[in-house]
């Protein structure tokens, strides 16, 4: 088993097992974790805007990492090659390289020697560019380039999944929140027939709490078996109505329930359940 192999699966081990709460922690234990297997003096993450051609210092670790951090620039230098072409590389003397810029040297007082530079890919979409300098071992190696390229390839996949589920998250908390301000009652269920939304206008109408929440739609039986044949006929036959109704006995008390049914849409359109908008229309 080769040692680039072994480095990479202690390194994803690692990763795997630390709980994140931010992006930014991401990057920076990537970061500090992966210039301890290159056995690089410093490295840094930078965010990238492709529409601008910008880049932007996110975490930075070594001897000038705090002094640097925050500083954006257009796209330059062996960093801003590595974002333009979205290819990785080693430059092992910095000084015969023309893509090589001293600004960064010059303004942190730093000494750049030399580089690899890993495109941070899921997909074609750059999310930045991570940079290793100065090799403790006085030069980089091509397997250092390799292990940096895996690693880089495996974490922004990571990235891509954490940013996908907090706007997931956000556009729940929006259409949850939006659902329990109805001035209607909506009752949803998902794709597995668990009761997902029973917001308070419905429990209202139905005089009941959030005991139904988190059940099998079959337990609406008990309280209403209309609420059951309506979303279920959405379910299983996709079927549709509108502005029908149907009567119900609440607690010994006779509504009239006027409904449409529906279709829970996901993000991308496609089907994640079914659910009911209704009103008692009893005194109507």
């Amino acid at each position: 088993m080769s040692n680039h192999y072994l480095k990479c699966q202690g390194a994803i081990n690692e990763f795997l097992a630390k709980k994140f709460q931010t992006e930014e922690e991401i990057w920076d234990f990537f970061i500090r974790s992966s210039s301890s297997l290159l056995n690089s003096i410093a490295a840094t993450y930078f965010e990238a805007d492709e529409k601008k051609r910008m880049l932007s210092i996110k975490n930075s670790i070594g001897p000038v990492g705090e002094d640097i951090s925050g500083v954006s620039f257009p796209y330059e230098g062996i960093v801003g090659w590595c974002a333009d072409t979205k290819k990785p590389i080693i430059v092992n003397d910095v000084e015969t390289d023309t893509r090589f810029s001293k600004k960064m040297d010059f303004g942190s007082g730093f000494k750049t020697k030399s580089i690899v530079a890993v495109p941070c890919m899921v997909d074609n979409e750059l999310l930045g560019v991570i940079e290793f300098i100065n090799s403790m071992n006085g030069e980089f190696s091509e397997a250092d380039l390799a292990l940096a390229t895996t690693l880089a390839s495996f974490v922004s996949q990571k990235v891509y999944i954490a940013r996908l589920r907090g706007t997931i998250n956000k556009l729940n908390l929006k259409g949850e929140s939006t659902i329990n301000n109805l001035s209607g009652g909506f009752i949803g269920v998902d794709i597995e027939q668990k009761v997902i939304f029973f917001n308070p206008k419905a429990q209202e109408i139905f005089e009941v709490g959030t005991e139904y929440l988190n059940k099998n739609i079959m337990d609406l039986m008990e309280l209403c078996p209309d609420i059951v044949n309506v979303i279920g006929d959405v379910l299983k036959q996709d079927k549709i109505v509108r502005r029908q109704d149907f009567k119900c006995s609440v607690n010994g008390k006779e509504k009239i329930i006027g409904y449409s049914s529906m279709n829970i849409k996901g993000v991308e359109g496609e089907n994640m359940g079914a659910g009911m908008i209704f009103q008692d229309i009893t005194h109507l």
